[in-house]
């Protein structure tokens, strides 16, 4: 369907004949319920819309890609109305004749009702949506995404672009970008409010960041971000599909604000939604082995962990290094020089990065490393922030059935591991497990270590996660 297209939507039960009379001589998009399914379903569209509607049929109009883009046209009374004056169409139909058309429906409902599912390669969108899309980073961010091929379904990718006021400028230059990338962009879409974003979003990332101002409280901080987070739990439970995942990566009190959501939202579990903490770990990364000439090939990245936005602590002696073994074997013991037989076996072995920097204070000179990079070259924390973003979604929307090996760092509501009390959002390790229904969620990998700082430091960070979120 196009961007403009519009459709008419019937909605009704088979055993009304005035709705079985306009799926018969209509060939618009048809929902059939049942009479015991009728009415809370009407309750619940209604509610969604703020219609008020009493019996079948309720008919609509839709316009576009979006599902939040709709008008109410009404009863049957109402619908011939439209028809006669949009498109002069009128019927007349003998009461006989109408009775015989709904037994028709009636027994066609039925048999539909007892065929085995059948499936269908429908054409689909993966739909996500960005608050906060007025950042630089999006400029970056959005170019990754479409191009990530986990992502896509039948048809491409539609992004959603959300900012306050002010920021249109930007956005408009983003999809202006975008248009000439291809990918696996199907549209791109600037929003004027969130719900809009909301009723066919998959993925939601938000980006945005509530700023501390100079001589603000860090309670006074906590609580504008608290109040943003209550507004967007309200339209999440009200607009989004239960299985949209919300993704959030800033600077701001992202693990502060997960942990909102998990409160407030009721629509999707918690499990959906997390804090992206990757990047604090790349940054730092790829700094620590340009100091000690390493390849970057050979190393995953550091742990981090905290309540991100107030604490963190990025784990570097926990990094994980692939390294090349030689191992020798009862001949090399004996061997004459010059000897042609095989010695011994290189094989891979992972070690952690702690033998690498003891004695060696990797963190010396980090920030002014840093600075001279970003000086020298023009580099920002972007590339990291991008790269955690869609590292992570190819994990979750991989097709792959194996994919519990990978062991990344994420902000998730903990279940007792490394002595993170139960429920409360805190980055750590974490891995990717397949439920019973088919579903993937994220699971603090308890083999980690502890990470490499005095016990009572590490306590620390964890009770001031729990203070402040009692608080609110």
């Amino acid at each position: 369907m196009s961007a403009d297209k519009c459709i008419i939507i019937i909605a009704g039960i088979p055993e009304d004949v005035y709705f079985c009379h306009l799926c018969y001589i209509i060939e618009y998009k048809k929902i059939f319920k049942s009479a015991a399914e009728w009415k809370p379903w009407l309750q619940k569209i209604c509610y969604r819309w703020n219609w008020s509607h009493k019996k079948s049929p309720l008919i609509w109009r839709k316009v576009g890609l979006s599902k939040n883009n709709v008008t109410y046209i009404g009863s049957i009374t109402q619908f011939w109305e439209f028809l006669q004056t949009h498109y002069n169409i009128s019927t007349c139909i003998m009461q006989d004749d109408l009775k015989r058309l709904q037994l028709d429906y009636l027994l066609m409902y039925e048999a539909t009702l007892k065929l085995p599912p059948v499936k269908t390669s429908l054409i689909q969108h993966r739909c996500i949506t960005v608050i906060g899309a007025g950042k630089a980073l999006c400029l970056d961010l959005i170019p990754q995404l479409i191009t990530t091929k986990e992502l896509w379904l039948t048809n491409g990718i539609i992004v959603n672009l959300y900012d306050e006021p002010g920021c249109y400028f930007k956005i408009k230059h983003i999809v202006k970008d975008m248009e000439a990338i291809g990918g696996g962009l199907y549209a791109t879409r600037i929003i004027e409010n969130i719900s809009d974003g909301l009723c066919d979003c998959d993925i939601l990332i938000n980006l945005d960041v509530i700023s501390k101002e100079e001589n603000e409280s860090t309670n006074s901080w906590l609580r504008s971000n608290y109040d943003s987070m209550a507004k967007l739990a309200r339209q999440i439970n009200r607009y989004a599909p239960s299985e949209m995942k919300v993704l959030f990566c800033s600077t701001s009190a992202s693990c502060f604000c997960v942990n909102v959501l998990h409160a407030l939202v009721t629509k999707l579990p918690k499990t959906s939604m997390v804090a992206v903490s990757t990047h604090y770990g790349l940054e730092i990364m790829y700094n620590f082995i340009t100091k000690f000439n390493l390849p970057v090939y050979n190393f995953g990245c550091p742990p981090v962990w905290g309540f991100l936005g107030i604490n963190r602590f990025v784990d570097v002696c926990h990094m994980i290094q692939k390294y090349e073994v030689y191992k020798p074997n009862n001949r090399a013991m004996f061997a004459e020089e010059g000897t042609t037989l095989p010695l011994g076996f290189k094989y891979p072995e992972l070690r952690y990065f702690f033998y690498s920097a003891h004695d060696n204070n990797p963190y010396n000179g980090y920030f002014e490393r840093k600075a001279i990079t970003q000086y020298q070259v023009g580099r920002n924390e972007n590339f990291q922030v991008c790269k955690a973003i869609c590292d992570l979604l190819k994990l979750w929307y991989s097709s792959e059935e194996n994919i519990g090996d990978e062991i990344i760092s994420l902000g998730i509501s903990s279940d007792g591991t490394f002595g993170i009390p139960e429920g409360l959002v805190f980055s750590q390790p974490v891995y990717l497990t397949n439920l019973k229904d088919g579903s993937r969620v994220w699971m603090p990998f308890n083999n980690f270590p502890l990470p490499c700082i005095p016990l009572h430091i590490f306590n620390n960070l964890i009770l001031t996660a729990v203070i402040l979120k009692e608080q609110f």
